[in-house]
């Protein structure tokens, strides 16, 4: 089975884990930041505005998209964590339907892939006819 040479896998740890450690940073950043702004709104006197529909909507926005984002980033933290358990095993682009090595352009494109672009292909379109076949049935 053909793998990646040792220095193609030292530079997507080194690539991947800049990434990681990039977005542990900003989801710290966020959370600090959430915090700061619930402490503050908190420990200061409500403004007229506090109750008004508008705000309320508007606060109710923020908190949804943060909480979209933040479990947009955990997943992909899990998968950078993932990629680097792949490449410390020596499994590292190698795909997991046919066991063949992932494109360098790929890897680069998505580097936390765990498929070739055929198999990653096939994955979809067999998503694509369960999911209408699961809504034809309702």
């Amino acid at each position: 089975m053909e793998t990646l040479s040792k220095s193609e896998l030292e530079r997507f740890k080194e690539f991947i884990t800049e990434k990681y450690n990039t977005l542990l940073e900003e989801l710290r950043y966020r959370e600090e930041s959430s915090i700061m702004e619930n402490q503050r709104e908190t420990g200061s006197e409500l403004s007229s505005y506090a109750n008004h529909p508008a705000e309320a909507a508007s606060d109710y926005a923020n908190l949804t998209m943060n909480l979209n984002l933040a479990e947009r980033d955990s997943k992909y933290l899990v998968q950078l964590e993932d990629a680097l358990d792949r490449i410390e095993k020596g499994t590292y682009g190698i795909c997991t339907v046919c066991k063949k090595l992932i494109p360098m352009v790929r890897l680069e494109a998505v580097p936390t892939t765990t498929k070739c672009v055929e198999c990653k292909n096939e994955a979809k379109k067999r998503e694509q006819h369960e999911e209408a076949k699961h809504n034809a049935q309702q």
